[in-house]
């Protein structure tokens, strides 16, 4: 009788032991099945971001790229088509020629440096024949007109005479005004340190405002 009790004990015991591990395998299982399904959603959104990310990259040189390539030109004068055109970077003048379907039959190529590298935002102006000599004459016309008026303003500013420093000679040159009162002019120059202003000449002897109006816009005080 005690060896079926203690029979039926074991058995008790190793069907209880049976079920507590099938449960934990079952969980176990079911813990690592959860686990993996999460890292693969995981890695599949970093992935995506990855490949949106270097999609924009790609977009955004490739956007640079072109932009460093191409530049806008202008082009006026004797050709068939004048206006701004889009070249690639280090084109020549020649080449914005036949972009702009060439010159006119009056067009003096000869003005115009073929070679040159074009530039963003240049303005190339193809010349007529003769127009360029044309503005070159004006040009040259233009600045020896300045430089006249220069000579003339520089030599009307070289005849005003500074009367603290003037010599008699050039006192002499100023209308109504002699040897006597020249040495006037010094002497009173002299004795008072010189002329604070050239109203001060009426205090010359010989000199009164009359005198003074004659000459007035010729002399100055420095």
């Amino acid at each position: 009788m005690k060896n079926k009790e203690k029979i039926i004990g074991s058995i008790v015991i190793l069907c209880i032991s049976i079920v507590f591990i099938i449960a934990g395998y079952t969980m176990s299982s079911s813990k690592e099945n959860v686990d993996d399904s999460s890292y693969e959603d995981i890695f599949v959104e970093v992935d995506k971001s990855a490949e949106k990310k270097d999609a924009v990259e790609v977009i955004a040189i490739e956007s640079n790229v072109v932009e460093d390539i191409n530049i806008k030109v202008d082009i006026k004068g004797a050709v068939k088509a004048p206006g701004v055109y889009e070249v690639k970077k280090g084109s020549r003048v020649t080449d914005l020629i036949k972009l702009a379907g060439g010159t006119t039959v009056d067009a003096e190529l000869d003005a115009t440096n073929l070679s040159t590298k074009l530039n963003d935002e240049d303005c190339i102006v193809i010349y007529k024949k003769g127009e360029e000599v044309k503005i070159q004459n004006f040009r040259s016309s233009a600045e020896s007109s300045t430089e006249s008026d220069t000579h003339s303003n520089f030599s009307e500013k070289n005849d005003i005479i500074n009367i603290n420093t003037a010599q008699k000679e050039q006192l002499n040159t100023l209308i109504g005004i002699g040897d006597v009162k020249s040495d006037a002019i010094i002497k009173y120059r002299e004795d008072s340190g010189g002329f604070k202003s050239v109203d001060e000449l009426i205090k010359v002897v010989g000199i009164g405002e009359k005198t003074l109006s004659k000459f007035i816009d010729k002399v100055d005080i420095k």
